[in-house]
C-alpha cells in the first residue's frame, strides 16, 4: 500500500508529515486510509452528494473512524 510505504519511509527519516489522502475516501476507505498512516483526508463527493445531507453523510464518515488510533 503506498500510503503505509510513505508512512514508513516519513517515519524511518524522521519527518513530521501528515499525510493527506484525496479522492476516494468514503466510509468505507477512510478506515484503511488511516490505518495506513492517512492523517488528512479529503472526502469531496462523500459528504456532498444527492443521496444523504451532509449531515448524514458527515456522521457516517465519523463513525466509520471511531475507535480507530493513529
Amino acid at each position: 500500500d503506498k500510503i503505509a510505504r510513505l508512512r514508513q519511509i516519513l517515519d524511518e527519516r524522521g519527518l513530521a508529515c501528515e499525510l493527506e489522502v484525496d479522492g476516494g475516501i468514503t466510509a468505507q476507505t477512510a478506515p484503511g486510509a488511516v490505518g495506513a498512516g492517512a492523517r488528512v483526508l479529503v472526502a469531496g463527493s462523500a459528504i456532498f452528494n444527492r443521496r444523504e445531507s451532509v449531515k448524514e453523510a458527515m456522521d457516517r464518515l465519523m463513525a466509520s473512524l471511531r475507535g480507530l488510533t493513529g
